[in-house]
């Protein structure tokens, strides 16, 4: 079947593209090109992403950027705090949020060189997460916290609908938000410098390249999208690079225990997750990388705390907590697994109430 005439295929990405990243994604020539390429085909081959990118679009006409709507902070200041020397050396790395399943992130290789990426829906996994587990001195409902645990297991799962911008799924106070995204930048931080330490501590052997998917087929619906060249990284490595990812900036005290508790939290959260997913798919063969608690307890027992550092409460507390919600959440799975296969939206509370408000018709109240 002969292929579309160039002109026609970029109407596909004019819904979300600019005209001169149109033309970036169709005449390559760095690894920015290729990144927003990357981003701008996985959105437009998907519709579920394509619906929400659309609507940023249309909110933002004026000045709308595909590029520009993904966030970047996260690699900015870790790279920031980096001695001079190291700084200059991950300027050979392109950086961007996309969208994967990979949940701890990718460092690949392309013709155009290296990219390191992380998921952009890992922000919502995270928000929700920190909604359900944070301890908010009971302001908020234990029902209104289990649900955000099912949401943010649904966004990892592929399962839940992307379009928050739309379709809000509760309503939290002010107060409640502050604390809950507080940690957020922090975790998202430790993620991104993860990556930069595997290439900082020379762990990417040219000749560890495997082919891994954009996209991994979780459940049958769904079918796998885009292999790329990824670095095969060692299970040692992966502990190493965890360390790294804290020691290597030039943090302040306070800088360096809010990334350290933030990776705490993303490895417990992660270890909830894992539960969960283990239940519905149980791995086969080797795995590529250690386990999160596993990955958790490491970082307890290597990095240096001070008197300021709760002990107790991340030794024990927290990961007796995350150990009584994976089970909770495992028999769930176990009873109830259309829930966690049926696309489309779940939310904090019953329509009409204070933690949800108005129920939103999809088509109806929004696009």
């Amino acid at each position: 079947m002969q292929e579309p005439p160039i002109e026609f295929q970029k109407n596909f990405f004019r819904p979300v593209c600019n005209e001169d990243e149109i033309e970036r994604i169709f005449n390559v020539k760095n690894a920015k090109d290729y990144l927003l390429k990357l981003r701008a085909e996985t959105i437009v081959d998907h519709m579920r992403l394509f619906r929400v990118y659309r609507n940023k679009a249309l909110a933002n006409e004026k000045n709308w950027s595909l590029e520009n709507s993904f966030i970047s902070y996260q690699y900015i200041n870790f790279k920031n705090k980096l001695p001079d020397e190291l700084r200059l050396k991950c300027n050979q790395i392109t950086y961007g949020n996309i969208f994967s399943t990979e949940p701890n992130g990718q460092i690949f290789k392309t013709e155009y060189g290296i990219i390191t990426t992380l998921c952009d829906s890992l922000r919502y996994f995270i928000e929700f997460m920190n909604l359900g587990l944070l301890d908010f001195k009971k302001e908020v409902p234990t029902k209104v916290q289990i649900n955000a645990i099912r949401i943010a297991l649904r966004v990892m799962l592929q399962t839940e609908s992307l379009d928050f911008l739309m379709d809000p799924r509760g309503i939290i106070p002010p107060k409640i938000q502050k604390k809950m995204y507080h940690t957020y930048p922090f975790q998202m931080q430790f993620i991104a410098g993860h990556e930069y330490a595997h290439f900082l501590l020379g762990h990417l052997d040219e000749n560890k390249i495997t082919k891994q998917y954009l996209l991994k087929a979780i459940f049958k619906s769904q079918s796998d999208y885009k292999p790329l060249d990824v670095y095969n990284i060692s299970q040692k490595n992966e502990f190493e690079a965890d360390i790294a990812s804290i020691n290597l900036p030039n943090y302040s005290l306070q800088e360096k225990m809010l990334v350290f508790e933030g990776a705490l939290l993303w490895y417990a959260f992660l270890d909830l997750y894992e539960g969960v997913e283990h239940s519905i798919f149980p791995p086969i063969g080797y795995q590529s990388h250690p386990t999160a608690r596993d990955r958790y307890f490491n970082l307890l027992s290597k990095v240096e705390t001070y008197s300021v550092f709760d002990y107790k409460y991340w030794d024990k507390d927290l990961p007796n907590l995350i150990t009584e919600y994976r089970k909770y959440f495992i028999d769930e799975v176990g009873f109830n697994i259309e829930f966690y296969e049926m696309y489309g939206s779940a939310y904090l509370d019953e329509p009409n109430t204070k933690w949800r408000g108005k129920e939103l018709i999809d088509r109806v109240d929004y696009y």
